[in-house]
């Protein structure tokens, strides 16, 4: 029997992330403070919660494009630092992925994304297996989606796809998808959906699709779909930057599931680690414990 495996199929991006006192209006000009440099882009992102929050026995591992600037080298080392077998990250012509990442006082951000390889993929090194989670986001083309999630599926992965950047190409895609992932900005463009995004207008979207769906409402919480919906309320913390929090749901996510935990039980762990995310300035934070995580999760319960 194939020992669990998270595989995340998605970009890599080096992260500009500078403060600013409010984000800019349009020609507006800022001076922006605390320049740093930091792997991201939602996959390495997403892959990077996984293997800081797997269960014992379960590995991790990310299929990505990278450049052939010292960016790639950098993005690969960081991932493999916490585990994560980069053995599917190829190395394409021309330079990695760039976001340029300004965060407000506030802690809110706005996100500008230069792909680079990520948009430059040709054949993927992909062996999907039964026991697998694969996990794929729209920073990539549509079309290598596609192929990944038909791929997997085929396999007999359990398939998580989040719709983000949102593309509502992506609705042709869900029958390769297991679980749906998206936050409520995302489900609206996705869905027909007027008023509020209450728990009668999540299972009618719900009966709609062919696949669970889980929507996160940042603070309000999270709502999970199946064959009943499900509210769990979000961890409170003093919020200082939002960035990654939502591929650190993702990844957590997907680590518990993994794990064989029902999609409820995953999405408490995976909205206790997208709160700690937004504890702490940038994408990635590098102080998640499974064993933390679990006991505050259990608090949501």
């Amino acid at each position: 029997m194939s020992s669990p495996r998270v595989v995340v199929v998605g970009s890599l991006n080096v992260d500009l992330v500078y403060r600013v006192a409010h984000l800019p209006l349009p020609g507006q000009t800022l001076l922006g403070t605390g320049l740093r440099r930091l792997s991201g882009g939602k996959g390495g992102n997403q892959a990077h919660a996984a293997a800081r929050l797997a269960a014992p026995g379960t590995t991790v591992s990310m299929i990505a494009g990278v450049g052939t600037d010292d960016a790639g080298t950098f993005l690969r080392d960081d991932l493999r630092a916490v585990g994560v077998n980069v053995g599917g990250v190829v190395t394409v012509p021309g330079p990695s992925g760039m976001a340029l990442i300004a965060v407000d006082d506030e802690g809110e951000n706005a996100i500008v994304v230069i792909p680079g390889a990520n948009t430059g993929w040709t054949d993927l090194p992909t062996d999907f297996g039964p026991a697998d989670v694969v996990v794929v986001q729209l920073e990539i083309p549509v079309d290598v989606a596609t192929r990944e999630l038909s791929q997997a599926r085929a396999s007999g992965a359990r398939t998580v796809l989040n719709a983000a950047p949102v593309d509502r190409a992506v609705l042709c895609l869900l029958d390769d998808v297991s679980v749906l992932v998206v936050n409520e900005i995302e489900a609206r463009e996705l869905f027909p959906v007027d008023g509020d995004l209450d728990d009668v207008t999540i299972a009618d979207i719900r009966a709609g699709i062919p696949c669970d769906l889980v929507v996160t409402l940042g603070a309000v919480g999270v709502l999970v779909a199946t064959d009943r919906v499900t509210r769990i309320p979000a961890l409170e913390v003093q919020a200082i930057d939002t960035v990654g929090s939502g591929d650190a749901f993702v990844g957590a996510l997907a680590a518990e599931l993994a794990n064989g935990s029902s999609l409820e039980a995953a999405a408490r762990f995976g909205a206790v680690a997208g709160a700690l995310t937004a504890t702490v300035s940038g994408a990635r934070y590098l102080g998640l414990v499974r064993g933390d995580v679990e006991a505050l999760a259990r608090s949501l319960e």
